[in-house]
């Protein structure tokens, strides 16, 4: 069963179903992308094209305040983000590594 995680730090949205991923392809990707973009805005014109209101209350729970999110998808039950943010160290003063 898919589910999605939000890109920035990889909490788990919530899993769908099939024709849920399938929507979500034909609307937000590109070549079977696994990665996607919303704000209120594409979720307003998923639900206009018929998405599962269930999918949309999970995303919208997902984005809350925030004004986008970028998530993605993966069938193994863990996904491994692509980027570690890593808190600066308060002793460090800045500048390159």
């Amino acid at each position: 069963m898919p589910q999605l995680h939000r890109f920035d730090n990889d909490s788990k949205i919530g899993d769908i179903s099939e024709e849920q991923l399938r929507f979500l392809n034909h609307h937000l990707a590109n070549d079977e992308d696994t990665e996607f973009y919303v704000d209120y805005t594409i979720l307003k014109g998923l639900a206009a094209n018929g998405a599962d209101p269930k999918l949309i209350g999970m995303l919208e729970n997902s984005l809350g305040h925030h004004s986008w999110m970028k998530f993605t998808w993966s069938t193994s039950g863990t996904h491994t983000p692509w980027i570690h943010v890593v808190p600066a160290k308060p002793d460090r003063s800045g500048g390159r590594a």
